[in-house]
């Protein structure tokens, strides 16, 4: 018993299941095997590119220097897809990806130390003569993050309606892109997700923007945001 006013202290995980409900594990170069194993599939996990808008461990947002592999959410949540509602376990626990084997949530040293080493990009995972790399290649040209922040940037001058155009044919390709690589290549869409990350008509929404449809017409609209106070 422990005396009231005074926190719990403990050295092994309850099974709570509140650090799977975060969000599925970044992946880093130890964790390539599991792919080689069928441990994981490409469909199961989605690719942040470089300059999109994310979360550190702390909740603060930043922007990615370097692209990154996680574990896809289940069901549209962040929960990873391995973890078992009803029995609070990991589908995959004994081959456990490495960040997964750090975390222990009641002293978080290791993870931290863990995030620091080499993390697992697209490449890693694909062979060199792959045809599908150029076409990762030209999506990267037309959908980079850079690209389209620098377009944003231009919604508020003289050539707002041309800027627009600009992010609205990004979208365009990204979902033409998609399409085609999957049916040319007889892919289950899901593992688009890894190919070119998440799909540019859910991410604009981290430029306060959002594609919206009328009729044949499709724009841009600013994301509505409540204010409290």
């Amino acid at each position: 018993m422990t005396d009231k006013g005074k926190k719990e202290s403990r050295t092994s995980c309850i099974r709570c299941g509140t650090c799977c409900k975060k969000g599925g594990p970044a992946l880093h170069l130890e964790d390539a095997p599991l792919f080689k194993k069928r441990i994981l599939e490409r469909m199961q996990v989605y690719t942040l590119r470089q300059g999109e808008m994310v979360r550190d461990l702390d909740g603060t947002p930043m922007v990615l220097e370097r692209e990154l592999i996680k574990i896809k959410g289940r069901e549209n949540a962040w929960t990873c897809i391995f973890f078992d509602q009803k029995t609070k376990a990991c589908a995959i626990y004994k081959n456990r990806p490495v960040e997964c084997r750090a975390l222990k949530c009641w002293d978080p040293t290791e993870l931290h130390e863990t995030i620091k080493k080499p993390r697992l990009q697209r490449r890693d995972l694909l062979n060199a003569n792959d045809g599908i790399l150029k076409i990762i290649d030209a999506h990267e040209k037309r959908c980079s993050y850079g690209f389209l922040e620098s377009a944003v940037g231009d919604l508020m001058g003289p050539g707002s309606q041309h800027a627009a155009g600009i992010i609205l044919d990004a979208v365009r390709y990204d979902g033409f892109v998609r399409t085609f690589v999957a049916e040319k290549f007889r892919l289950d869409p899901d593992m688009t997700d890894f190919f070119f990350g998440r799909p540019l008509s859910t991410t604009i929404a981290m430029f306060g923007l959002a594609v919206k449809e009328q009729g044949d017409t499709v724009f841009l609209a600013p994301i509505k945001t409540t204010q409290k106070g």
